[in-house]
């Protein structure tokens, strides 16, 4: 099933942003920090093409959290106004595992 219009939105800026940060960071030379933004990234085109509901929290409760647990605030202010945007619908999704 293909991602749902409104959530895919959110998630291209996020694609978008990090792949703007990535670019940025690879140009200092700042490998690590590479990694650990395309690690935040990386499974967020199969949401896409291919959206459940589980892998929206999979993102929401392990991979963001493990993003900012990595991340300093600057990093993380990037991405806290589209995050707040996503938070709807993570709470709205059909059995939702309490974080």
């Amino acid at each position: 099933m293909n991602c749902p219009a409104d959530i895919a939105g959110i998630i291209v800026e996020i694609l978008r942003a990090g792949i703007l940060r990535i670019r940025n960071t690879a140009g200092s030379g700042n490998a690590a920090r590479c990694a650990i933004e395309a690690d935040h990234l990386h499974n967020l085109p199969q949401l896409l093409s291919n959206y459940a509901p589980e892998l929206l929290r999979y993102y929401w409760e392990i991979e963001k959290p493990s993003y900012i647990s990595r991340s300093s605030q600057s990093d993380v202010a990037l991405f806290e106004p589209l995050w707040k945007e996503l938070a709807s619908h993570v709470t709205d999704t059909p059995d939702r595992v309490p974080a």
